[in-house]
């Protein structure tokens, strides 16, 4: 028997779960998950996790971690037969470090718009962040509402992408010098201006919850900036929701930041054979294309070129292609992750209005230098 650990979600359970029987037969053992939550996967792969499972499903920034600490089995003499160009914009990518492939790239997703239609009714999603504006001030006149989430880490990953839309991005390496303070500001304010006409209750909300409270109440007609999840535009829910591209300052979908999953096998794992069978599984194309259908986001390419079976989704991976394309890819380097949790913990504060635009810039900063290697 192999155990895995995966986050709680229709999004990732719900295509394991679909092809269960299947598994078994192609690997030859049971393969049993254990679920952790959305705020579990963001903010921890450690190696406690990777001594008590066979197999673990986690977010490419960990990569240098893994790297680093030896958590998970290098997988790129087992899969030569993998390439970049067979999954999208920069899903393999970004599990390449170190010339060494850390997880298979099993789910994609970055950041985008997402909208209830019978709420936003005439107002049209917009392409630019300019027009974003504009909706939330429309939205307040009906008394509605925009919404964008911020709770940790998801507030500085919205600020990420906007530094990255407008020409900025934050180094890759924490040798690098960050994004100069004045273009930084110029963010800081684009995003303090937003959530200004945001729903309150969005700065305590992670993704999910904004999904959920966008199908289950009729408040927040739109947000422009969300790490998306498509089951939501199925028609089993009680209000489907539509989405769009990321609304850029310049009217492009370019840098939002790249999220989706990877599939490790841990340095523990009992039965390396029989992971290394699923892997080969899930990566095939007909699989991925059954975890769309069963509510999944698959990090093949070929989903999201229009196929038959984005119908029941009112065609979002189609829509969505050009902004998981340009995505931009989050550093990965050991060490990134703490900054990532402290830098959204100082993005609560600003959004919170505890801390001014120059204040959290020079916080923001000295935290970025405070983790540059020390000159000798």
């Amino acid at each position: 028997m192999l155990r895995g650990l995966n986050w709680g979600h229709r999004r990732a359970m719900g295509p394991m779960d679909s092809i269960s029987l299947h598994i078994s037969a192609e690997i030859g053992t049971e393969l049993v998950w254990d679920q952790q939550t959305l705020g579990g996967f963001e903010h921890g792969l450690v190696a406690s996790v990777a001594d008590r499972y066979d197999l673990v499903v986690f977010d490419h920034p960990f990569c240098g971690s893994i790297a680093s600490e030896g958590l998970l089995t290098p997988l790129c003499r087992h899969l030569p037969d993998l390439n970049a160009g067979q999954f999208i914009g920069k899903s393999f990518e970004s599990y390449w470090y170190k010339n060494e492939l850390w997880g298979l790239p099993i789910d994609g997703a970055t950041q985008a718009g997402v909208y209830r239609p019978d709420l936003l009714c005439e107002l049209n999603p917009p392409d630019n962040w300019g027009g974003a504006i504009e909706i939330a001030r429309a939205l307040r006149r009906k008394n509605l509402w925009m919404g964008i989430p911020t709770l940790a880490p998801h507030g500085i990953l919205t600020l990420l992408a906007l530094c990255a839309n407008l020409g900025h991005p934050w180094p890759q390496d924490q040798s690098e010098a960050p994004v100069d303070k004045q273009k930084l500001m110029h963010a800081v304010e684009m995003l303090s201006e937003a959530c200004s006409l945001s729903h309150p209750a969005c700065a305590g909300m992670n993704a999910i919850d904004l999904h959920e409270a966008m199908c289950n109440s009729d408040t927040i007609a739109y947000c422009p900036v969300t790490y998306f999840y498509l089951c939501y535009a199925l028609p089993d829910y009680k209000n489907p929701l539509r989405f769009c591209p990321f609304p850029g300052a310049d009217g492009s979908p370019n840098g939002s930041v790249l999220g989706g999953t990877g599939l490790g096998i841990t340095r523990s794992c009992k039965d390396v054979n029989s992971a290394l069978k699923l892997l080969r599984y899930l990566s095939r194309r007909s699989v991925q294309v059954n975890f769309m259908l069963a509510g999944g986001q698959p990090a093949r390419s070929e989903p999201w070129t229009g196929m038959p079976e984005d119908k029941p989704f009112a065609s979002a991976h189609q829509i969505l292609k050009d902004t998981m394309t340009t995505a931009w890819m989050r550093p990965r380097f050991a060490g990134y992750i703490p900054w990532q949790a402290e830098a959204g913990r100082l993005t609560e504060r600003l959004v919170r209005q505890e801390l001014n635009a120059k204040n959290f810039c020079d916080q923001l900063l000295a935290s970025w230098e405070a983790i540059a290697p020390k000159k000798t």
